[in-house]
């Protein structure tokens, strides 16, 4: 997860990942306590304590970390290819924000993550969608160019469709809740069209992403909990997969 300081930032624009990641954590008078896994420069700390929150953070960056430090209750620098989770049933949340596409193996990060989790607690990640109507057009014509930032960031380890996506949370013991596409970000490719008049032009976008996840949907931002048997039904995924 050794990317310039630079690429990643908050997408403050509506339906983005960080829009919606945000959205999912409950918003009533209630401080949670939340886990950042990946914290980059502090922006989803910096805005969840300033809801009241307890955030504590991890990041394998050291500078990254300096930046950060000043939002998050606690942050350890580590290597979440190896670090074990030293906590149990401290968290209401667990955050992987575009991490898990820079891991070997995501599956065994999550896996060692869930003791961490409240017996009511949930994981939210997001994922960019390689099934991506613009890659699967630049397949058609024989490319597949890494880039700096993006679905095709360079330092990507691990590339997901919304399928994929949810067998590996399968994989990792997770049931899934909810899934929800995010469109592609203009705002971030045409900065002007972050001014007011272009917001009806991003919702039509995010109307049209809704009905083809699968191919329109820029990233993926998924809720996922332990999978327990006894009390899950089976039915949690179901409705992810029809989402």
């Amino acid at each position: 997860m050794n990317t310039p300081a630079s690429v990643y930032e908050y997408k403050a624009f509506k339906y983005s990942s960080h829009d919606w990641i945000l959205k999912l954590v409950p918003s009533e008078n209630k401080r949670l306590r939340i886990l950042d896994v990946g914290t980059a420069g502090g922006y989803l700390g910096k805005a969840l304590r300033a809801r009241g929150h307890s955030v504590s953070g991890i990041e394998n960056d050291a500078a990254r970390a300096e930046q950060a430090k000043g939002y998050y209750d606690s942050l350890q620098v580590a290597d979440l290819e190896t670090y074990d989770f030293p906590y149990r049933d401290e968290f209401d949340y667990i955050l992987f924000a575009d991490v898990l596409e820079h891991l070997r193996d995501p599956a065994a990060v999550l896996r060692r993550c869930l003791p961490a989790l409240k017996n009511s607690g949930k994981l939210i990640i997001s994922v960019p969608n390689v099934a991506n109507v613009v890659i699967r057009l630049s397949l058609l014509f024989g490319r597949f160019d890494y880039m700096d930032r993006g679905i095709l960031d360079r330092t990507h380890l691990r590339f997901f469709t919304r399928r994929s996506l949810i067998a590996m949370l399968r994989e990792a013991s997770c049931e899934v809740g909810g899934l929800v596409a995010t469109p592609l970000p203009w705002q971030l490719v045409l900065p002007f069209t972050g001014q007011k008049v272009f917001a009806p032009l991003h919702e039509a976008l995010y109307l049209l992403t809704r009905c083809w996840k699968a191919g329109l949907g820029y990233q993926f931002v998924i809720t996922a909990a332990p999978n327990h048997p006894e009390l899950s039904g089976g039915s949690t995924h179901n409705h992810a997969l029809n989402a």
